[in-house]
Parts: C-alpha cells; structure tokens; sequence
C-alpha cells in the first residue's frame, strides 16, 4: 500500500460546537484556547500580561481619557503613577462598588457608579459637587451619550437630560423621556443602551427598539423593532464595525440591516460557542464586559477570569471565536494609545502581544481538531507520521476513536518547521482522527499547517 498525505492549513473558524466531533469541518475547532486566528489564517497564541502598576487602594474602575488611565474614589486618592488619574466622586463618603459607565462630555467625564450599599449614583466632575441633584435623573447603571445628551435607562423609559447640560434632566421641551415600555410586547423593562448606525438602541431582556434622537425631543421617534432578542448585561453592548454585539441570556447575538430587504434583524453571531456561553453565564457570578479592540480587531467579552474573543477580518474573511484564560479576575478594562489595560483589584496590566507569558507565568495554549476522516468515511487508515508547520514548539498528539476520549497517541515534543528534517513518527489506526496542540511555553507560539501522512486499509 502507497502512503498518502492530507494537509490542513486553515483553522480560520475557531472554536463551533453546533456539530458533533466527527461530523465537523476540518477548519473549525473543538478547543482553540489562549489563541486566536490571525489575518494570515494562522492559530497563534494570545498576547500576554504585563504588570504595569500596582493602585493605591480605595479606587476602582479603568476609564481612558485625556491621555490618561483614569479611576473613580469616594475619597481624595494620588495615583503616584503618572499614567492614571483619580475622580473623586461625592456620594455620603460611601465606597464605590462598580464603574458602569463612563464617557467624557464636554471635557468633563460623566459616570453611573454603583456603591457597596447598592446605591447608583450618575456624576458629572465639571465641579466639586460631582453628584447629579435633579430629581428626575434616572441614578440607573445603563447610561450613553448621544446627540449632545446623556441618555439612561429607568425601568419602562428611558430618560433624557437637557442639550450640553448633563446634570438638568427637568427643563421642558428640552429634557424628557422615550415611552419605550409601550412598545415592548414582552420585558418592558429596558436594560441596556447602544449605538447603532448613529440611532440609539434600547434593549429589554427579550427585545430591542431603535430610535431616532435628536437635541429637539419632538423630533425623537421610534424607527424599528427587533423582537424575541435582547440582552440582561448593560456592559456587553458594544458597536463593531457598523453592527451592534451584546451579550443575551443564550449567547452572543448582533443586531444588522438585512441585506436588500433594509430590514432589522436579529443575528446569532455566537451560536457556534452558545453552549460555553450559557454554561458559563450560568455559573459565574462576574459582571460581563465586552470591547471591541481596534487593535486587533476582536470583541472581547471578559467574564471573571475568561475572555470570549471573536476576531473579525472582512478582508481576511475571518469571523472566528476562541477563548482566553487569565490567572486574575477581570474588574475593568481600557484601551489607551492602542494597548489594552486589564485592571484586577489594584493591580492593573497591559496585555501585550510582547509578551508570551502573563507576567513571567506560563499559561497553557490548547487547539484540537474536530475527528476527520481524511475524506474516506468508514475506511480504515493508519497513519504514519505528520509534518508540522509552525513557529515555537508544541506537544502534538492524535486521538484515534472518538467514542473513547482515553485514546490518544503519546504527546511528542516538537519544535519549529519539521519539513526539513523528516517525518514526525505518530503511529495509531482508525477511521477517523483528531489532532491535539498544546504549547506550555513562555515563548512565541504560532501554528501554520500540518500534513498527516497514512495508509488506506480498507473498509471495516
């Protein structure tokens, strides 16, 4: 019998569990862990953790403005890092709990703070009075910036301050408020605020409504709905590229206009990690929050300590999910002069793609393949070896059957382009394989291709 070979050089769809392990494509991943794909449809391992300072206590939050990583206290509070600033926010000297919006208006920050009693409080710090005292401000976590006002959720509306006066939400003809529990058929609560193309959008648990705004409040209408998807996380709505991406009660979801109909709909842009989603939404009891990086071009949902990365790329043509494991819990975020800070209690880091370890600390980096049949179904095989394709070193191991998760070949170390130097030797027989990568280095890591050599035996 003559060897034959087989090379997979595309793993541009990450991680999708929508279909079994051996009935999978070869280019979409069981596991893509601590890696993501790059515009070269390469899997390389994610960038690492940096320390970059070490806050002193009493702040919290990560907001990035005037140059600045900025934080927010309930007390005077110097950062000795001249990288950060500190806001302190005025509210009967309680310890602030939760940062869960910030943006600047008019060279000013404007920020929805909830305190350890529970509390939400909106501040605006054009003075020292930070707190915003009109009666009728909202004080709700779910807040947005739009047409020259702050807009904020409260319970069956959404209020609206004044033009260029965030702290007067009472001035009639001018402040105000949209009825959108009128239009919702389900939740009538509203829960969550975004931005979709220059509209505001208003999310319920199981709905969305987009709006029209405008300085002059008569001229506020309500363009279009979208029924049966919504969102319970404020701080996932996030604009990418034109769409919208949140965070709802089964997974990550968009809100497009369909192509030629001009239609709103829904879009299930997560269904492919919708099962790892909902288990961990289920069992993690951290605030998520999402960020589009325009960095890299990923929207990054931070739950705790595990980020969902989707990397987008429509010139690549790329729209594939991984996921990242980091060794802190993630309390805030902020990207200041393209790098993004992750802050984790007081300490605060850089993930950086100079760094391969998260600060001096090894993390693991696993890619496994669906079971593919070498596109000869039901025919046994035996393979023979592999070439890998790749730049660093990997343990690599095939699994043979996939009713049993226990046979797997032995782990071989291998390191940089094999091509050169000969067959890697990885012997098993089957109908169908899985091939295993897992890097455990403190050093770059990037898989390109690998080829699987084998023997056809015929059919069972």
């Amino acid at each position: 019998m003559s060897a034959k070979s087989i090379t997979f050089d595309r793993f541009d769809m990450g991680i999708d569990l929508r279909k079994g392990a051996s009935v999978a494509d070869a280019n979409r991943l069981r596991e893509m862990k601590n890696a993501y794909v790059t515009t070269g449809l390469a899997t390389q391992k994610r960038p690492g953790l940096i320390k970059v300072a070490t806050l002193e206590p009493g702040t919290k939050g990560l907001f990035a403005a005037f140059g600045k990583l900025n934080t927010f206290s309930g007390g005077a509070v110097t950062h000795a890092n001249a990288l950060f600033n500190c806001y302190k926010l005025e509210f009967e000297n309680r310890a602030i709990k939760q940062v869960w919006f910030a943006d600047v208006f008019n060279a000013h920050v404007y920020a929805s703070v909830e305190y350890e009693n529970g509390v939400v409080k909106h501040h605006y710090t054009d003075n020292g009075a930070t707190l915003i005292s009109d009666a009728n401000c909202p004080h709700s976590k779910a807040a947005i910036k739009a047409d020259s006002k702050i807009f904020a959720t409260k319970g069956e509306v959404v209020r609206f301050s004044k033009t260029n006066a965030p702290r007067d939400w009472t001035t009639a003809n001018d402040a105000g408020f949209l009825p959108t529990g009128l239009q919702f058929r389900g939740d009538r609560e509203a829960n969550a605020l975004g931005i979709y193309q220059n509209n505001l959008v208003v999310l319920s648990r199981d709905s969305a409504q987009i709006w029209n705004t405008d300085p002059d409040p008569t001229a506020m209408s309500l363009i279009d709905q979208v029924y049966n998807v919504g969102t319970s996380y404020p701080r996932t709505v996030t604009n990418v590229g034109g769409d919208l991406y949140f965070l709802s009660d089964y997974g990550f979801r968009s809100i497009t206009t369909l192509q030629y109909t001009n239609n709103l709909a829904d879009v299930d842009i997560g269904s492919p990690i919708d099962v790892l989603v909902r288990n961990e939404i289920k069992t993690n009891s951290n605030v998520p929050m999402s960020y589009y990086y325009y960095g890299t071009g990923q929207y990054l949902c931070m739950i705790g300590n595990r980020i969902f990365v989707y990397s987008i790329s429509r010139t690549s043509k790329i729209a594939a999910w991984s996921r990242y494991e980091l060794p802190i819990n993630a309390d805030a975020f902020a990207e200041l002069n393209g790098q993004l800070y992750i802050r984790s209690g007081d300490d605060v880091y850089r993930l950086s793609e100079e760094a391969s370890d998260d600060n001096g600390q090894a993390y693991e980096v696993l890619l496994e393949l669906p079971y593919m049949d070498l596109k000869a179904p039901g025919q046994l095989k035996r393979i023979l070896g592999t070439d890998i394709v790749m730049d660093g070193e990997c343990y690599f191991s095939v699994a043979y059957d996939v009713r049993n998760p226990r046979a797997v070949t032995p782990a071989v170390k291998v390191k940089g382009n094999t091509r050169p130097n000969g067959v890697v030797p990885v012997e098993c027989a089957g109908t169908e394989f899985s091939l295993r990568f897992r890097n455990m280095s403190k050093k770059p890591f990037r898989l390109d291709a690998v080829t699987i050599y084998y023997e056809s035996m015929g059919a069972i």
